[in-house]
């Protein structure tokens, strides 16, 4: 009987031993998305998320689908202290939401809006914990906006006439801004390195909507001349 007992226990030694010494397998990224499938309801004011993903350090996420339709956002935070990079691979074609160094928070453009659905591959390069969430570009803005560092604006009417954009940076390393118009077109307004304070023409020929990217590493202010109270653009939105 004690002889069984000992078996008994020497077997249960090495099944505890045996499953702590096992390597612990990575979440699959698959397991760590939510999908947002309905998309009938077009006057959501919000940012909608549409995919959402979370991991640690370097990550390949295959087979990312972005239904047709829509503008699209990417809002990511890192948690590390060297780089964070992260590229959007689609075809032959590839777009690059972050490219920095330390922690990070901020929201890039992925999608102006396509006809058909877009597939591609997210890659990850991180230090750290990260998460990266596809949203709609749906929610609404203001007219004048302020924020910092990387950050794509809710949507704004404008009346269609030409008006003076006034933009102010407090920065070392670039800033960038652009406007994106439904219709498609896009018109640069800001591409310079360093401390700026200027203006700039948007050119508004028709009553359409519009919401502006932004890339930078400071604090920045951009204000296109229609008296609105500010906006301001929170880290992740």
């Amino acid at each position: 009987m004690k002889r069984a007992r000992k078996i008994f226990v020497l077997m249960l030694s090495c099944i505890m031993l045996c499953g702590i010494t096992q390597p612990i397998q990575a979440a699959s990224p698959d397991s760590l998305v939510t999908v947002r499938t309905d998309f009938s309801d077009t006057s959501v004011p919000y940012a909608v998320p549409v995919l959402q993903y979370a991991g640690t350090g370097d990550t390949v996420i295959p087979d990312v689908v972005l239904p047709e339709g829509s503008a699209y956002k990417v809002s990511l935070t890192h948690d590390g202290n060297r780089n964070f990079i992260v590229k959007f691979y689609n075809g032959d074609k590839s777009n690059l939401l972050a490219n920095t160094i330390g922690v990070f928070a901020g929201t890039s453009l992925l999608e102006r809006g396509s006809t058909a659905a877009r597939t591609g591959i997210f890659e990850i390069i991180a230090s750290g914990n990260w998460t990266l969430t596809v949203s709609t570009i749906t929610n609404i803005s203001t007219k004048s906006l302020s924020g910092t560092g990387y950050k794509v604006s809710g949507l704004f009417i404008l009346p269609g006439t030409n008006t003076t954009v006034t933009m102010n940076y407090t920065g070392k390393s670039n800033f960038i801004v652009y406007a994106h118009y439904s219709n498609g077109k896009s018109q640069l307004l800001a591409n310079t390195i360093g401390d700026y304070s200027g203006q700039k023409v948007l050119r508004n020929p028709e009553n359409t909507t519009c919401y502006l990217e932004v890339k930078s590493s400071g604090a920045w202010t951009v204000d296109l001349g229609y008296g609105d109270a500010v906006s301001v653009v929170p880290d992740i939105n």
